[in-house]
């Protein structure tokens, strides 16, 4: 398919046979978190809800762009609906600025339109503006809230509800329909147990109070110390007063696996927004993202409002 912007160029859909090209690029360009072939499979043709659209550009006989929409059953006020997120936007560094990915976001766009799917994405520093010019909504600036964390370390027990276990089973899928969050990925278990089986990565997951809601964690070691992330908190609606306790449990969780820091992401206006930060997890400007949405003209009015939202860090493929 072709897309505006520099002639002679065109975009198409990935086939099995790019898989090698396409891990070669994204290891080029992020070595730091490097991809196996597990993680492309886990990531691309695992999702519950169908296998991402993975778009590329060739040049010079090689794979020198990527754009990826990750299929998501989205929910929206009660309803599931056909959702994709925008993540995985690379371009080779020697064929930058040449209007590749701008190209690639407007063709993307246009394709999504066409299906009538509902979008949003949080791109990095290097993406965002893209999404600006190519007909994104732009719904919120989303700081990481941290708590710098002290203590004596060692053991932490679980108490206050929370009992860990190894998998979601169905008995989540009423938490989150009962939590009354207007909108976000549904987390139903096939979605869980997906977003959390990442390869080569561990998190821990917890049930509060057998059915009232679930937490999920992932400790990160970033060399001179180590980090807490409060990937997933969910609530029963009537259950939403646990919040604090919940918040101070995972502190003790935290402090107990040698974490300095524990960080989570919840939009201004969110109804766990307020215990969060009596919890002492302010926002930390300097290190922030903004999220960008799309969908049916009918539908933009509630999408656009941001406090509808409920986007954490396991929102984000990067945690």
């Amino acid at each position: 398919m072709s897309a505006p912007g520099p002639k002679n160029w065109s975009m198409r859909a990935a086939t099995p046979a790019d898989k090698q090209a396409v891990l070669s690029l994204i290891n080029l360009i992020q070595p730091h978190i490097p991809w196996s072939s597990q993680h492309y499979d886990w990531q691309f043709l695992q999702g519950p809800a169908g296998p991402a659209e993975v778009r590329i550009i060739e040049a010079d006989d090689r794979v020198v762009s990527l754009y990826v929409g990750t299929r998501k059953n989205l929910w929206v006020d009660g309803t599931v609906v056909p959702g994709i997120m925008v993540q995985d936007v690379l371009t080779h560094p020697e064929y930058r600025g040449r209007g590749f990915l701008n190209g690639m976001a407007a063709a993307f766009l246009a394709e999504m339109r066409d299906w009538g799917d509902y979008g949003y994405t949080f791109p990095n520093k290097l993406s965002e503006n893209s999404f600006r010019r190519t007909g994104w909504t732009e719904l919120m600036r989303i700081p990481a809230l941290q708590l710098a964390l002290s203590g004596t370390g060692g053991k932490a027990t679980t108490h206050g509800g929370l009992s860990e276990i190894a998998s979601f089973d169905s008995s989540v899928d009423a938490i989150w329909r009962n939590a009354e969050l207007r909108i976000g990925a549904l987390r139903d278990a096939p979605y869980l147990n997906w977003r959390y089986g990442r390869p080569q990565t561990v998190y821990r997951r917890f049930l509060i109070d057998n059915d009232r809601g679930f937490v999920v964690l992932k400790l990160y070691d970033r060399g001179d110390s180590k980090v807490m992330h409060v990937c997933d908190l969910v609530l029963r609606a009537d259950a939403r007063q646990l919040c604090t306790e919940v918040l101070t449990e995972i502190c003790a969780i935290a402090i107990g696996a040698g974490a300095g820091l524990l960080t989570a992401w919840l939009p201004a206006g969110h109804p766990y927004r307020s215990q969060f930060q009596a919890a002492g997890l302010l926002p930390d400007l300097s290190n922030d993202r903004f999220a960008f949405t799309t969908g049916p003209e009918h539908a933009l009015g509630s999408l656009a409002t941001s406090s509808s939202w409920h986007i954490t860090q396991g929102d984000s493929d990067v945690y």
